[in-house]
C-alpha cells in the first residue's frame, strides 16, 4: 500500500505530494487497524435531516465478529462473522451468508487514479485526536469523502460523503469509543483474495473492479471497489417477466433494481444515483444478451 509515482506527479506541488503521502499512510493505517484492533463504541449516523445512534462491537481475527445494535428508532441488531450475517428485528430474523467479512486490501494506486488525496486539518473526535483526510472525487461517478483517522491507533473515527456542491450527504461519527489495547497478532502473509470471475460481460463504472464474489444457487453477489467506495451487485433470475426500474435512497446509499425479462440486477452502494442506475441497466441487459 504505497503511493505511486504517478499520484505524486498528479498532485499540485512537491509540498502537496508530501501531504498526500502522509494522508495515504494514514489511510493505510486505518485499513490495517480494521483487521488488528478490537474496539466498541457508539456511532451516530446523520442523514436526510435526522440521525440514528448505533452501538458497534468489532473483534478482528479468524474468530472475529461484528455486532451492531440500534439505540434509536426501531430495535434492530446485526451480527456478522466469517460464516453468516444475522439480522434481527421485532418479530423477524434473517440469516444470510457473509459475502465479504474481511476487509479488502486498500489499493493506493487506484485511489490516486480516482481521488485527489490531501490532509486538511486536525480535530478531536470522541476524546481522540483525529487527522482529517479529504478524498476528492476526480469525476461524477463517485462521491468525495472526508475521513477522520486517529494517528496513534489508526482507527477510522468518522466518515462523511460529500456531494458535487460540497454539501454533506451523510456522516458517520463515533461519539464514544473504547479501544482494546491488545492487538491481533499477524498470522503471516494475509489470506489471498477470493478468486473472482473477471469474464463477466458487464461494463463496470469507471475506476471500479470486481474484488469478491459469492454464488448462492441461482443468485450471484459481486462486490466492486474503486479503492475506497464499494458497490454490491446482485444478479438473479425471476419467475415473472417485467421491464421495470426501481430506485430507493437512504442518506447517500442508493439502491437501483432493474428487471428485464426474467433477469434482475440490483445495485446497492454509496454512489451517485446515475452510477447505480447505469450499472443496474447494463447488468440487466448483459444478463439477457
Amino acid at each position: 500500500m504505497n503511493l505511486g509515482i504517478r499520484l505524486a506527479a498528479i498532485l499540485l506541488s512537491c509540498a502537496g505530494a508530501v501531504s498526500a503521502q502522509d494522508a495515504l499512510a494514514l489511510l493505510t493505517a486505518a485499513q490495517q487497524a480494521q483487521s488488528a484492533r478490537s474496539f466498541e463504541g457508539v456511532v451516530v449516523f446523520m442523514h436526510d435531516g435526522r440521525f440514528d445512534a448505533v452501538r458497534v462491537v468489532h473483534r478482528p481475527g479468524q474468530a472475529g465478529y461484528q455486532q451492531i445494535a440500534s439505540l434509536s428508532g426501531m430495535p434492530r441488531a446485526l451480527f456478522r462473522d466469517a460464516r453468516e450475517t444475522r439480522i434481527e428485528a421485532p418479530g423477524r430474523a434473517q440469516r444470510l451468508p457473509s459475502l465479504a467479512f474481511t476487509a479488502h486490501a486498500f489499493d493506493a494506486a487506484r485511489v490516486g487514479e480516482n481521488y485527489r488525496i490531501q490532509q486538511s486539518s486536525q480535530e478531536r473526535i470522541a476524546g481522540f485526536d483525529a487527522r482529517v483526510i479529504d478524498a476528492i472525487a476526480r469525476d461524477d461517478v463517485r462521491h468525495s469523502q472526508r475521513l477522520w483517522i486517529n494517528p496513534d491507533n489508526g482507527l477510522l473515527l468518522g466518515v462523511a460523503l460529500v456531494g458535487p456542491r460540497r454539501e454533506t450527504l451523510q456522516q458517520v461519527m463515533f461519539t464514544s469509543l473504547v479501544v482494546d489495547a491488545r492487538e491481533q497478532k499477524s498470522q503471516g502473509a494475509p489470506a489471498p483474495s477470493p478468486v473472482v470471475d473477471t469474464s463477466l460481460p458487464i461494463g463496470l463504472p469507471s475506476g471500479f473492479r470486481l474484488i469478491a464474489e459469492r454464488i448462492e444457487g441461482t443468485r450471484r453477489s459481486l462486490v466492486l471497489s474503486d479503492g475506497l467506495a464499494m458497490i454490491t451487485l446482485y444478479l438473479e433470475p425471476r419467475t415473472d417477466e417485467l421491464d421495470r426500474l426501481t430506485t430507493l435512497r437512504r442518506g447517500a446509499t442508493q439502491l437501483a433494481s432493474r428487471q428485464l425479462g426474467h433477469q434482475r440486477a440490483v445495485v446497492v452502494g454509496e454512489v451517485p444515483l446515475a452510477t447505480a442506475v447505469d450499472l443496474a441497466n447494463r447488468a440487466a441487459q448483459a444478463l439477457n444478451d
